[in-house]
C-alpha cells in the first residue's frame, strides 16, 4: 500500500512523468517478463525502474535498476538488495554504456519531455551496437520508438489488465 501512496504522490506531482495514477500491473510485469526472454541474453538495464513493480517479473535477470527519484531508489534497495540500484538520470548513464545491453523502459514516452532526448541517444548506442534490444510499454496507440532505427519493431503485446491498459513493443 505504501508503494501505490507513493506512486500517486508522485503522479499529482509530475504527471508527465510519472503518466499513471497507480503502478504497472502484475499482468503488464509479466508481459514484460516474456517479451525479455524471448530475446537473446544481454546485461538488462531497467530505466525507470519507479517502485518496483514492472521489476519484480524481471528481477530474476538481475537487471541494473536506474531511477532519478530518491525516495523511489529507496523503497527499490529495500526491496531488490541483491540488484544494483543506481540513483541517477537515465540519459546520464546511458551515455556510460560500453558493452552491450538490453533495455527494459519504464518510462511512458506519451507526453514524457525525457523523449526528446531519449531518442537520438537510443540511436548511437543502437547504432555503435551497444544496444541489443529494448522492450517498452505505451498508453497510446503508436509506436513509441518510431525514430529510432532499430531493425526490427514489433508491438508483441496488449494489456488490458493495466491502468490504463498498455501495448508492449519490443525492438531489436
Amino acid at each position: 500500500m505504501r508503494k501505490k501512496i507513493l506512486f500517486l504522490k508522485k503522479y499529482l506531482k509530475n504527471p508527465q512523468t510519472v503518466g499513471s495514477v497507480i503502478p504497472s500491473s502484475e499482468f503488464l510485469g509479466k508481459a514484460i517478463y516474456k517479451s525479455v526472454k524471448e530475446l537473446d541474453q544481454a546485461t538488462v538495464i531497467e530505466i525507470g525502474a519507479g517502485t518496483g513493480a514492472l521489476t519484480q517479473y524481471i528481477s530474476s535477470l538481475n537487471p541494473v535498476l536506474v531511477e532519478i527519484d530518491k525516495e523511489f531508489c529507496v523503497l527499490l534497495k529495500q526491496n531488490y538488495p541483491h540488484l544494483n540500484v543506481v540513483n541517477s538520470c537515465a540519459l546520464e548513464q546511458l551515455k556510460k554504456i560500453d558493452e552491450r545491453v538490453g533495455l527494459v523502459v519504464s518510462i511512458p514516452l506519451i507526453n514524457n519531455p525525457f523523449k526528446l532526448s531519449f531518442i537520438p541517444l537510443l540511436n548511437d548506442l543502437y547504432g555503435k551496437g551497444l544496444l541489443k534490444w529494448c522492450v517498452i510499454f505505451t498508453y497510446g496507440l503508436t509506436d513509441p520508438l518510431g525514430e529510432v532505427n532499430f531493425e526490427s519493431k514489433k508491438r508483441k503485446r496488449f494489456v488490458l489488465q493495466n491502468i490504463p491498459p498498455a501495448h508492449v513493443w519490443v525492438y531489436s
